[in-house]
């Protein structure tokens, strides 16, 4: 019995299968991972960061708490050459600040379908011809189902797949193997790890999306006494 405990199968389950990990680690990604751009968010996901190929579930408390600004940093790393999709968003993109995240040299699609049945036919069809670094895609709710096959048509392409939904789809099943609730703070988000391939993830990670602005108080302005009288011309 000791033996078996002392088994190297069984120390390093990966060797056996490089989709089998132990409870108490994080998996070993069997596809590629891309930095999320923030060293703490990084530390806590298999891969040291997001998997590519994959569906990735994000659920904002609400709308525009800065869901896209934590999506910045690996968006502005990936290849030029490939476009990034924005399907179904709640509100028109602001391309100037498009523009001002540096973000103007990648190729921005702007997709608005007419029902949710067209939304979903739209992101099978981006996934399935891998036309894209990046997919965001903003539903409500889905079918189990449904979301198995988005998944599968996720590994069948090269592309981030993020899926933002309401906050009460966090209670339902999923096939999606990250699930995050992003929750506002001060000077940006805390980070609830619903979902991943490793242990349970007790604690929030909170990231700052957007640089603490010092306030410089001005000295006051010294003036010079003036006790001299006018001229008669002035």
């Amino acid at each position: 019995m000791a033996h078996a405990r002392s088994s190297p199968s069984l120390r390093h389950p990966e060797r056996i299968h490089p989709a089998l990990w132990r409870g108490s680690q994080l998996a070993r990604p069997c596809h590629a991972t891309t930095s999320t751009g923030h060293p703490e968010l990084d530390q806590a996901l298999p891969g040291q960061g997001w998997p590519v190929g994959a569906l990735i579930e994000l659920f904002p408390s609400r709308t525009g708490i800065g869901e896209l600004s934590l999506l910045r940093p690996c968006l502005a790393g990936l290849s030029c050459q490939r476009s990034i999709f924005l399907v179904a968003p709640p509100y028109p993109p602001h391309f100037h600040c498009w523009f001002n995240w540096g973000l103007e040299q990648h190729r921005l699609h702007w997709i608005s379908p007419r029902s949710p049945s067209d939304t979903l036919w739209a992101v099978e069809q981006i996934l399935r011809h891998n036309a894209s670094a990046a997919l965001l895609c903003w539903t409500n709710s889905l079918r189990t189902s449904t979301l198995r096959r988005l998944h599968l048509a996720a590994r069948q392409s090269e592309s981030l797949f993020f899926m933002m939904r309401p906050p009460s789809e966090a209670e339902h099943a999923s096939a999606a193997p990250l699930r995050l609730l992003v929750r506002p703070s001060l000077q940006g988000v805390d980070i609830h790890i619903l979902k991943r391939k490793g242990p349970a993830c007790e604690q929030p990670i909170r990231l700052a999306l957007y640089p603490t602005r010092s306030v410089r108080i001005a000295p006051a302005p010294y003036h010079a006494a003036l006790d001299q009288s006018l001229s008669a011309y002035a």
